[in-house]
């Protein structure tokens, strides 16, 4: 068996996760599916889904072992040494069953939850924003009845506080933030971490809450050709294409394209207004993949996206009334975007490596709400270099790196003109240590020291820490400062949809705020199956924060508030698996969320 261990630089999820392949001898690699990858002396376990891909919550990368067995496979245990990604060729040979006992621990520092490829093929006709509704961890509702677009909330705070992040680079943000997650298709993700509070300081400084990353299908280990059509009831239709391609040794390919329509005016309520958006949707991504195990890796990717979206009253027809002339209430909307990615990653002796991220991001979205004419074009661009070292024998990480962005936002409402260009050059340093005779406790500190060209300087410490109380027993820890500026109306499409009007402060600013939580997770074995209860609790509080006020009448009003909002969320969630193939979750919040507006609190 050979064990080819993935740039951990560019994959910095908190859950172990990896693929299981048979490479052949003219170095031909092919998923095994259902192959049993469960660790060492313990209960926990993963099933392989049909690209091979599995994924692993509660290990400990820095002792366990991983044992895997495959019908028609050599069976055959690994050590991890470490590493939280890795691809595992099994060699063929005929076996018999094999029985493995195992049994639950833990691994992440931070609060994680993971929503592997077997949760997304229960929703096989969703994107992104659909994701979500069978996770406690975030909700997702429509921010209005009017643009159809869906909106996450999560520690009692609107989704435009977590950073999105699309493999470990920064993903929906500034005018990409109310639609952005339609934009990613589920067939297309491998995966998602959904981490609560102050994430990692090498992914930027703008994690407020927390931080979601999405993983994609990876051309190496995806089937060969992938098709799927979704129609239902409402005349909502979609189709997925993907397939792969080895181009030669080292090189692979995938290109997916996604198609969404929706056509069907329906006025199910009679109030004279569609029920569902109007959608137009055609995305596409091409990727390129270069592995060469232990030496280099690299990654390219281009995704163009096209949408028309249309919404309002059922008489109203955005292709033939102009602006000025609606005779019926209605939105339109027409969007267009691409993105362009690369990672590099390189493997030094002593446990060294580097990765370089780059990523460039053009938005265009422009269109009618009511009588109001908006349009909004942003340039993104972002380098991310990473260096990391492996301490030997103390099994310890540190992490140290700089970084570039540049953000060019301009946005119009009437006659109403928000731009800025953004310059943050930033550089950072994490540590991830252990401590105890058998390393109860993990502790990850790190800051960041950015230098905003409009905003001066920015500094981001944040901590989290685990400790293993007692077998099955952990609590955790978790503090950290982040910033955020807003796209104002790009984040409040809801609000724009009436006939109010909208004042600007000129001092907005950047938003800024600490967030802290602790938690105790608590797994247990009841009749020989595995469960767990977790308790948690964070708190963030603002120190500026900008808002929108509709408390006085015929008035929209954004202006920035000091010191006078804050969000708190409790949340209890108990896992158990009854019987075999059965997992039972319950999940109870209280959220509170404050506000001091210029007339009081709401």
């Amino acid at each position: 068996m050979h064990l080819f261990l993935c740039l951990t630089t560019l994959c910095s999820a908190q859950a172990f996760q990896g693929y299981i392949i048979e490479e052949t001898p003219n170095k031909r690699s092919f998923a095994i599916s259902n192959a049993v990858v469960a660790v060492l002396n313990s209960t926990e376990y993963a099933v392989t889904d049909s690209n091979g891909y599995f994924t692993l919550s509660r290990v400990n990368p820095e002792f366990d072992s991983l044992v895997i067995a495959a019908f028609g496979y050599k069976k055959d245990t690994v050590s991890l040494n470490g590493n939280t990604m890795a691809t595992i060729s099994m060699q063929p040979l005929e076996l018999q069953e094999a029985v493995i006992s195992v049994n639950r621990r833990e691994v992440s520092v931070g609060d994680v939850e993971v929503i592997s490829s077997a949760d997304l093929v229960k929703d096989a006709c969703c994107n992104l924003s659909e994701v979500f509704e069978n996770t406690a961890t975030v909700d997702i509702s429509y921010s209005d009845a009017v643009s159809g677009a869906k909106e996450i909330h999560m520690l009692g705070l609107d989704g435009a506080y977590a950073q999105v992040l699309v493999e470990n680079m920064p993903g929906m943000r500034g005018v990409g933030n109310t639609f952005g997650m339609n934009y990613i298709p589920g067939p297309w993700m491998s995966s998602i971490q959904v981490n609560k509070g102050c994430g990692s300081v090498v992914n930027g400084y703008e994690s407020m809450m927390g931080q979601i990353n999405v993983e994609f299908k990876k051309p190496q280990f995806a089937d060969k050709l992938f098709v799927n059509f979704f129609l239902n009831q409402d005349a909502r239709s979609e189709l997925n294409i993907i397939h792969t391609h080895k181009i030669k040794k080292r090189w692979s390919y995938l290109g997916a394209y996604h198609g969404f329509y929706n056509w069907l005016r329906m006025d199910m309520n009679h109030d004279h207004f569609i029920d569902n958006q109007l959608v137009m949707n055609g995305n596409s991504l091409q990727r390129f993949t270069y592995e060469n195990p232990g030496k280099m890796m690299f990654v390219g990717a281009v995704s163009v996206n096209i949408e028309d979206r249309v919404g309002g009253s059922v008489h109203y027809k955005p292709y033939t009334d102009k602006h000025a002339a609606h005779t019926a209430w209605g939105i339109r909307l027409r969007t267009d975007k691409i993105d362009a990615i690369a990672k590099t990653g390189f493997t030094f002796a002593d446990g060294q490596s580097v990765g370089i991220q780059y990523k460039y991001t053009y938005h265009h979205q422009r269109g009618d709400i009511g009588l109001k004419r908006y349009d909004a074009t942003e340039h993104f661009g972002y380098l991310n270099f990473i260096f990391q070292h492996e301490i030997d024998d103390t099994e310890d990480l540190l992490k140290a790196g700089v970084s570039l962005q540049l953000n060019s936002v301009r946005e119009q409402l009437n006659d109403i003109l928000l731009q800025r260009v953004e310059i943050v050059p930033g550089m950072f340093g994490e540590a991830n240590l252990n401590f105890g005779v058998e390393k109860q406790v993990m502790f990850t500190a790190g800051v960041r020291a950015d230098y905003h060209n409009l905003y001066g300087a920015l500094a981001s410490p944040r901590v989290n820490l685990k400790w293993r109380i007692i077998y099955g027993l952990n609590l955790r820890l978790s503090a950290g400062r982040g910033y955020r500026v807003p796209t104002l109306f790009a984040e409040n499409f809801g609000w724009l949809a009436n006939n109010r009007t909208v004042m600007v402060s000129s001092n907005l600013g950047i938003e800024e705020s600490w967030n802290c939580g602790a938690g105790l997770v608590y797994d247990f074995d009841l009749n020989f199956r595995p469960g767990s209860i977790t308790v948690d609790y964070f708190r963030t509080d603002f120190i500026r924060q900008v808002v929108p006020d509709i408390e006085q009448p015929g008035y929209l009003q954004f202006y920035a508030i000091s010191k006078a909002s804050s969000a708190n969320a409790l949340q209890v969630d108990v896992n158990y698996e009854p019987v075999k193939r059965l997992d039972v979750k319950l999940s109870y919040k209280y959220e509170l969320s404050t506000v001091q507006y210029k007339s009081g609190k709401s």
